[in-house]
């Protein structure tokens, strides 16, 4: 039976194959690898392509073309891996790009996986915005994984502070 290891083995394997330069996990199931895990329904995977200086969603093509020649079925904006509905999303920011080129590099049973760091997390979540991606932040929060003082020279480069006051008030090492 196929594993989320298993998936995570084949990303590796897209990103030392060229199909993509960098990549990093992000949304909910990068909040499972430093908070309770959330409910999800795929697995978000920002990625930075070969050559790409745009977010043009037809830069995509060599992916779904890659999952194809490997037998792997495409639904809609998900390339379904192991069972597992996998959604690649160009970076289309500098915020999102920053995230994927500074993201930890953690296990997962055993696997090397890139997943977008907490701080980043919380920014991408208040910059993509709605009630579940607050919940999100909440998460992090809560589990102390959050660098303050970090998060708000993020927030702040990125034009997002005012955002972040809104919602959760000052930040403590502001």
């Amino acid at each position: 039976m196929a594993s989320l290891s298993d998936v995570f083995r084949i990303i590796n394997d897209a990103q030392h194959q060229g199909v993509v330069a960098d990549y990093a996990v992000g949304g909910a199931m990068a909040v499972l690898f430093y908070a309770e895990p959330a409910r999800t329904y795929d697995l978000d995977v920002f990625v930075l392509l070969p050559g790409d200086k745009t977010s043009s969603l037809t830069l995509l093509t060599p992916i779904y073309e890659w999952a194809k020649q490997r037998g792997y079925r495409l639904d809609a904006e998900h390339v379904i891996i192991q069972g597992v509905p996998v959604q690649f999303l160009p970076a289309y920011n500098s915020l999102v790009e920053e995230a994927v080129r500074t993201a930890n590099t953690l296990d997962y049973e055993t696997i090397p996986v890139r997943v977008v760091a907490p701080e980043y997390l919380a920014a991408l979540a208040l910059q993509a915005g709605g009630t579940k991606r607050r919940e999100r932040i909440a998460q992090l929060l809560d589990a102390e994984v959050i660098n303050r003082s970090q998060l708000a020279e993020l927030l702040s480069r990125h034009g997002l502070l005012d955002t972040w006051h809104k919602y959760w008030g000052p930040i403590e090492d502001e």
